[in-house]
């Protein structure tokens, strides 16, 4: 008889106040171990990249002691435990990271409060009585809010064993993922939106413009800003001689037939009294005047002299008067004349330009832009021998908190932008920090809130560059119809979000599209470029982004291949036969009717089998079937080239032709037609052959064309 063996429950120990909270791994080679247990706030600061945005465990708001040594021994054990605890239910050998520590904190407290609304004060009292009624709470603030919680909940029960003051006794919905109780079933062709192509291309074109155009425009005014007050950083003047500098600026005007600097708009609260007339506020920039003057304010003993003057002269925007570049798309200055205070404000725009441009030209994410050093850009040559663009950074995502290495294969505006930054940006160790803040001790900031950055440049090149007619960068179009039966258009500003540049970049790569970067550069050129980086290197993993997209185009174009066959649509080629009787065994099962689809979502689920053979083509699709391919026998002497080899298949049983590839052949049968026509001096047999192709191409249109007739 086999004896059963019983485990030993573990036993939990208190965790003693002098012991540190870092496992010892992730503090080698520092002389600063960190937090200890028994403090109140535990600063992780110094082990994290600069782009974490929580980087403090604050314990001082929790309720009583207990409910502090819980929190405290949780995190303690989830950073040197993994769990089977994520939303998916997949286990997770890897301990949390420390830049998970301060939001799973955040998560603890929230559903601390929620327990004790419901009368609970100690785990050890939850019952799945108390578990149901939180979950409902969760799930009326949304599905979103309700899977992290259950997340957080699960893992607090698995760390139950080393938790010595309370823990959870039941367990947290046993058997199902976060996921499945909260009723979210992912699908796997959606995930981050992305940017629609008429809301991504002018933003990038806006961004762009900033980088390559604007930027001058911007460094020029920060520099005469600069030596404006150089030129003043003597110190105060005696007042008779102030008094003469602002007279002197007012004659000045007065000669130029110029009003005085008005109040920056955005500052206009300050001076209630004052009137706005066509956006202008009627009333002195006495700082802005002070600098140009020559001055050290405050000049508040001489303001009625300039009031005085403004009555007289009157006031106008800006007043730098340093040049700015044209816009294309109206002939006139993108912009109104330059203050100090619009220039701070624009060379904020200019970095998020810049962080814009260089996360939607690489595919790299937010963390991963923001983290570049200021020696990040280099070229270098590649295997075919051109000069190859480059950025070196660090990859976070599924790596040690303090990343790993990565290159990326970028195009020229990258490095452009890179250049911008430079510029602009005085932080000697970050691309993207400047001084300006107490962030940190040596008072250098690092950009951040990206999101709420985004969303505020969209809005500003929208009051830059709309026309009456239309918004530079359009609403998203939210229809609905009443009850009446008409159509209800509640339009919104697209919602920008850091991850949907990447997820965009993915999706044009794959779909190919035409006509967002430099004007007419075509897509593939990105793609060549860009993708190349990508397959060279597993540290991104952007490569798998990019074939899942693909798939999803596959599969799209494979969904309109079906509606055109089902509504009548005429094919050719060698596969056309096969393919159609796959399509109407689908039809068959599906229930549609010649013209109808009866489920498009089942009919997407039937189709994606053949998303693994196809091959979209210039001439035609590839069905690829290794047994029967033509190319399969050409690849040897043409030096083993990849197979399938597309646009080789004029006879070959793998490709099919519609209605699609129409435009494309008789484009390329005038081209053979012309080359023919001029062909008195060729030699007969080249002759012959050129006769013979435009032939070919006469047959395979006429197996499109509804009269079946070859060309004229």
């Amino acid at each position: 008889m086999t004896a059963v063996r019983h485990h030993r429950p573990i036993e939990p120990t208190a965790i003693p106040d002098d012991a540190y909270v870092l496992p010892g791994h992730l503090t080698e080679g520092r002389t600063d171990r960190g937090p200890r247990f028994g403090d109140n706030v535990w600063d992780f600061r110094p082990f994290v990249p600069r782009t974490a945005e929580h980087v403090r465990c604050d314990f001082t708001t929790l309720p009583d002691e207990i409910a502090v040594a819980t929190a405290k021994e949780y995190l303690y054990s989830r950073l040197r435990r993994g769990t089977a605890a994520g939303q998916s239910g997949r286990k997770n050998d890897r301990p949390m990271k420390i830049t998970a520590a301060p939001p799973a904190l955040t998560m603890i407290k929230a559903i601390m409060q929620t327990l004790r609304e419901l009368g609970v004060t100690r785990l050890a009292d939850v019952t799945t009585e108390h578990l149901a009624a939180a979950l409902k709470i969760w799930m009326n603030a949304s599905v979103g809010t309700a899977l992290g919680y259950v997340s957080a909940v699960k893992h607090l029960s698995t760390q139950g064993p080393f938790l010595s003051r309370d823990r959870l006794t039941v367990p947290a919905w046993p058997g199902r993922s976060a996921q499945a109780v909260v009723g979210l079933h992912r699908d796997r062709e959606t995930s981050t939106p992305r940017i629609p192509e008429n809301i991504c291309a002018p933003f990038i074109k806006a961004a762009l413009f900033y980088v390559e155009t604007a930027s001058a425009d911007l460094l020029t005014a920060r520099r005469k800003i600069e030596s404006l007050q150089a030129a003043r950083a003597g110190g105060r003047l005696p007042l008779g001689e102030v008094k003469q500098r602002l007279q002197a600026f007012v004659e000045e005007r007065r000669a130029a037939g110029r009003g005085l600097p008005a109040l920056p708009l955005q500052q206009a609260r300050t001076r209630p009294d004052a009137a706005i007339i066509d956006g202008v506020v009627q009333a002195p920039n006495r700082r802005l005047i002070s600098l140009l003057a020559g001055v050290v304010p405050p000049i508040r003993p001489y303001r009625q002299l300039l009031e005085d003057a403004g009555a007289e002269l009157g006031y106008e925007e800006g007043g730098l008067d340093t040049p700015l570049s044209i816009w294309p798309d109206s002939g006139h200055p993108w912009r109104t004349p330059l203050s100090p205070w619009s220039v701070h404000t624009e060379l904020a725009h200019l970095r998020t330009a810049c962080w814009s441009v260089i996360a939607y030209l690489s595919g790299m994410r937010d963390a991963e832009v923001r983290e570049l050093g200021r020696e990040c850009a280099f070229t270098e040559p590649g295997a075919d021998g051109r000069l190859r663009r480059k950025l070196r950074g660090r990859v976070f995502k599924g790596r040690q908190v303090t990343g790993d290495e990565a290159e990326w294969v970028v195009l020229e505006p990258v490095h452009r932008a890179v250049e911008v930054l430079l510029q602009l940006n005085d932080d000697p160790s970050h691309l993207f920090g400047y001084h300006g803040g107490s962030q940190r001790k040596d008072g250098y900031v690092l950009l951040s809130n990206m999101s709420k950055r985004l969303k505020t440049f969209r809005d500003h090149v929208n009051e830059l560059f709309s026309i009456p007619e239309s918004l530079f960068i359009p609403h998203e179009a939210a229809t609905g119809d009443d009850e009446d039966g008409t159509t209800n258009d509640d339009d919104m500003p697209w919602d920008f979000d850091t991850r949907q540049f990447r997820k965009t970049l993915a999706w044009h790569i794959a779909h190919q599209p035409f006509g967002i970067v430099a004007g007419a550069r075509q897509f593939h050129h990105a793609k060549t470029i860009m993708f190349e980086g990508y397959a060279g290197t597993s540290a991104s993993g952007f490569a798998a982004e990019v074939a899942a997209e693909e798939a999803v185009a596959k599969l799209d174009y494979l969904e309109d291949l079906y509606r055109d066959w089902n509504d009548g649509g005429r094919a050719g080629g060698g596969a056309a036969q096969r393919i159609d009787a796959e399509f109407d065994r689908i039809r068959r099962e599906l229930g549609d009717l010649p013209g109808v689809v009866a489920s498009p979502a089942r009919l997407r689920t039937m189709l994606r089998h053949l998303t693994k053979v196809l091959h979209p083509g210039v001439l035609n699709d590839c069905f690829f079937q290794p047994a029967v391919a033509v190319c399969a026998k050409r690849a040897k002497p043409l030096g083993g080239r990849p197979l399938p080899m597309i646009n080789m298949c004029s006879v070959c049983p793998n490709a099919r032709r519609t209605t699609v590839h129409l435009p494309r052949l008789r484009l390329a049968r005038d081209q053979a037609g012309e080359a023919l026509d001029g062909s008195a001096e060729l030699p007969p047999l080249q002759q012959i052959v050129l006769t013979n192709h435009v032939n070919d191409f006469d047959q395979l249109i006429a197996e499109l064309q509804e009269d079946g007739a070859p060309c004229a």
